[in-house]
């Protein structure tokens, strides 16, 4: 009797290419933090207030929804990824709140390392840059191939603390940041022979925020919102 076979899906490029960039990204966070969050124990890590305990919880769930999405999207589970992709609207909003109240409390307590305005300079610029990019990728989520670029690409402006957790410097961290997006830029080319207007827009995002980072935080505003900060 003859057996019928059965069919094996087969891997796309861009399967594996977004799965390892998620898988990237998560393994940058799960470094970066590793002593003051991950080993520390999480919840019972001795974090400064409830707040950042929040901001935590609300960022890693989101590196973590982004691997796991891409994971299913590799797995052909379309249903549990729509199921899922209701997070993508309820986690960034929260992630906004968190991450400025909890950039606003690392400014009032003083303990950092990088000078005040740059701090707030970079991280709500690049904050700004994930929450464009990701809207727009919420909004084109039945196009796969703008959806899938600006989920991973929008993400990636926000490795900045995770990167600086390394030791390394600001400058590597500043140059991490800038090397990210080429890894899409240089994927679009590759299998496209074209760059994606997604990809273009993301990078001159990043790129523009990040090379015009030390100027722009010279301007007087920061110094003027670090004082309200403080005494407020």
């Amino acid at each position: 009797m003859a057996t019928m076979a059965v069919p094996k899906t087969k891997l796309r490029s861009d399967d594996i290419f977004f799965l390892s960039m998620a898988l990237l990204m998560l393994v940058i966070v799960v470094t970066g933090f590793a002593q003051s969050y991950f080993l520390a124990g999480m919840f019972r890590a001795k974090l400064p207030s409830v707040v950042v305990h929040i901001h935590g919880a609300l960022f890693v769930s989101w590196i973590f929804l982004l691997a796991i999405q891409a994971s299913l999207v590799t797995l052909r589970n379309v249903k549990l990824h729509m199921t899922l992709g209701v997070l993508g609207f309820v986690l960034p909003p929260l992630m906004v709140i968190a991450g400025i109240l909890t950039l606003f409390g690392a400014v009032r307590r003083g303990l950092i390392d990088i000078p005040p305005e740059i701090l707030l300079a970079g991280d709500l610029e690049n904050l700004l840059i994930f929450v464009v990019l990701v809207c727009w990728g919420l909004l084109a989520r039945r196009q796969g191939a703008f959806h899938k670029r600006l989920m991973i690409l929008g993400t990636m402006a926000l490795m900045g603390p995770a990167i600086d957790r390394w030791g390394f410097g600001l400058n590597v961290t500043i140059g991490a940041i800038l090397v990210l997006p080429l890894f899409v830029l240089v994927y679009d080319l590759s299998s496209l022979r074209r760059v994606h207007r997604t990809t273009i827009v993301a990078c001159v995002m990043i790129f523009a925020a990040m090379l015009t980072l030390f100027p722009v935080s010279r301007l007087g505003f920061w110094q003027h919102l670090i004082a309200w900060i403080r005494h407020s």
